[in-house]
C-alpha cells in the first residue's frame, strides 16, 4: 500500500470503472483529481499487485471534518481485510489532521458496501440529509 500520485491518475480511473458501486461523477476527472490529490496528499490510498490497482480509497479533509471517497478493492481480493487496511490507514491519517469525525457516501443501491461499513461500526445517519447544487460551468451560463 502506498500514497497516491498525479501518475497513478489514470489507472484509478480505470480502476474505479471497472468495479460495480462506485460512482464516477464531474469531480473524477483528471484535473480535478490532481488537485484532491494535491490537497490531501497524505490520506489517499492505494493498492496494487505487479503494477495493477486492486485496491483504492481517497480522503479528504476540510479543516473540520474528514470526508472519504472511492474506496473499492477488486472482487478476486475482497474478504481478505483489503478494504479494512485501506480504511484503517485513510482514517489514521485524517485523525492525524485533526479530523473527529469522518464522512463518507455510499449509493443507495451499493449493499455490499453499506454491509461492509456496518461491519467496521459505521452508522447510518437518519437525522441529516445530504444536499447538493451543481454548479458546473454548462449549468450556469447565462447567454
Amino acid at each position: 500500500m502506498r500514497t497516491v500520485s498525479a501518475g497513478d491518475i489514470e489507472n484509478l480511473i480505470g480502476f474505479w470503472r471497472s468495479i460495480d458501486g462506485v460512482g464516477l461523477g464531474k469531480g473524477d476527472d483528471r484535473e480535478s483529481l490532481e488537485r484532491f490529490i494535491r490537497r490531501n496528499p497524505t490520506t489517499c490510498f492505494l493498492l496494487t499487485e505487479e503494477e495493477r490497482v486492486v485496491g483504492s480509497v481517497l480522503g479528504g479533509f476540510d479543516g473540520r471534518r474528514g470526508y472519504i471517497y472511492h474506496l473499492a478493492v477488486c472482487p478476486e481480493k475482497r474478504r481478505q481485510g483489503w478494504g479494512r487496511v485501506l480504511m484503517d490507514a485513510v482514517c489514521r491519517e485524517l485523525e492525524k489532521l485533526g479530523a473527529h469525525k469522518i464522512h463518507l457516501f455510499v449509493l443507495n443501491n451499493n449493499h455490499h458496501a453499506l454491509e461492509f461499513y456496518r461491519y467496521l461500526g459505521w452508522e447510518h445517519r437518519t437525522d441529516i440529509r445530504v444536499m447538493s447544487s451543481d454548479r458546473s460551468i454548462e449549468k450556469h451560463r447565462t447567454d
